[in-house]
């Protein structure tokens, strides 16, 4: 695990703890050992099983844990998907902390299961996350089996719809100048080192990205017959066709027998639901 995630789960505990967990200090003298189970209390797709325990063992060394499932398991309704042990004091400081994380990345592991099982078209998470938790999200979307877009704003270029309006409202001309202009600029700018991708509502301005010689085409709120006609003509072309604009499984529908390479879609990440875990202690541990 690296030192980035490393320092997620430290925070995280600091955020929680503070200076002391002062109910557990205030109930339990003695720090003995307890077993626990780990439940999945509504189903879905299990990520974060190495970040959950890294919160205990950033708490103590002494724990152990045996699970009966691994990241990217469907876990079905109250099952339990393993045993942990440990001291109760650090169990009890860290529970919270680790359900979190769990609850979480296995949500969005779980949304992006069900849209990738609809379609074959490869499905692309997008920038839409938690500040500093991106890496753990993008990690959970791998697990469910999608796709990772670029990270940030500095290993791929994406010219947006405002980057065009900025430029149009600057030099005083027309949207399809404006493209055109602002590829050139990146091309310039870059000279190569980076794929480009460009934001585009229409056929018409697709093709004149087409021509400018882009990597990756996103259509945005764009009409289906405009892809469509678009798909019809790129086939000669090296370019890549994406779309995008608050795809879900719904509107899949409409656009999953269309001749297009990838599809980015936003609530996987910033609107999926939790799967609901509980930590159980069933018994104390003699011997310790």
């Amino acid at each position: 695990m690296n030192r980035k995630i490393e320092k997620i789960i430290k925070n995280a505990l600091k955020e929680d703890i503070g200076k002391k967990d002062i109910t557990t200090d205030s109930i339990f003298k003695d720090n003995f050992f307890v077993s626990a189970e780990l439940i999945c209390k509504s189903g879905g797709v299990l990520c974060g099983i190495e970040i959950f325990k890294k919160v205990f063992l950033s708490l103590s060394p002494d724990f152990s844990f045996d699970f009966n499932f691994k990241d990217g398991d469907f876990i079905k309704k109250n099952v339990i998907v393993g045993k942990i042990k440990g001291p109760i004091k650090e169990l009890l400081m860290g529970e919270r902390t680790a359900l979190n994380f769990l609850q979480h990345l296995s949500g969005i592991a779980t949304e992006t299961r069900k849209i990738t099982s609809k379609t074959k078209i490869k499905i692309y998470d997008t920038r839409k996350t938690i500040p500093n938790l991106r890496d753990l999200e993008k990690y959970a979307v791998k697990v469910g089996g999608g796709e990772n877009h670029r990270y940030g704003l500095y290993d791929m270029v994406l010219i947006k719809d405002n980057h065009i309006k900025g430029i149009m409202e600057k030099e005083k001309i027309d949207k399809i100048s404006a493209i055109k202009l602002a590829i050139k600029r990146v091309k310039k700018y870059l000279k190569g080192k980076f794929k480009i991708e460009i934001e585009v509502k229409s056929y018409k301005e697709a093709l004149v990205a087409l021509n400018e010689g882009v990597d990756i085409i996103m259509f945005d709120n764009a009409k289906v017959s405009d892809i469509k006609k678009f798909c019809e003509f790129k086939n000669r072309k090296n370019c890549e066709i994406e779309v995008s604009g608050n795809i879900n499984i719904r509107k899949l529908d409409k656009i999953k027998d269309l001749k297009i390479d990838r599809i980015s879609v936003g609530y996987i990440t910033h609107s999926a639901k939790a799967v609901d875990f509980s930590l159980k202690i069933k018994s104390l541990i003699d011997g310790y």
